[in-house]
């Protein structure tokens, strides 16, 4: 059985000067179409966003597609988006792609 605890959820912030998209659980093919589709959302408005990784407890490579394709949007349209490091597992899969280098990565403000 599944511990509730692990469900994916995004929860939505705004701060002085971006959109916080936290993820929580799993992103994966099952998760992906709600976080590509309120990315797209905050694209298409400009609407600079940040998408904050470090609670996630898995991602696959449906999420790594997605964050791909924000980062490629947000280089090629001026819209700003930027992600945290990600937990452990993220960042071990960034690394394993070999994309670290290429991601609009920040760390959160203390």
């Amino acid at each position: 059985m599944d511990d509730p605890g692990d469900a994916f959820r995004i929860d939505e912030d705004r701060t002085d000067d971006a959109v916080v998209l936290t993820l929580h659980g799993e992103l994966d093919l099952a998760s992906a179409d709600a976080v590509q589709q309120r990315l797209d959302a905050l694209a298409e408005a400009g609407t600079p966003t940040r998408l904050d990784l470090d609670d996630l407890g898995f991602m696959d490579s449906s999420g790594l597609r997605i964050v791909l394709q924000a980062a490629e949007a947000s280089r090629t349209t001026g819209w700003v988006f930027t992600i945290t490091p990600g937990s452990e597992q993220v960042r071990t899969l960034f690394s394993s792609a070999g994309i670290t280098g290429r991601l609009p990565i920040v760390e959160e403000p203390s």
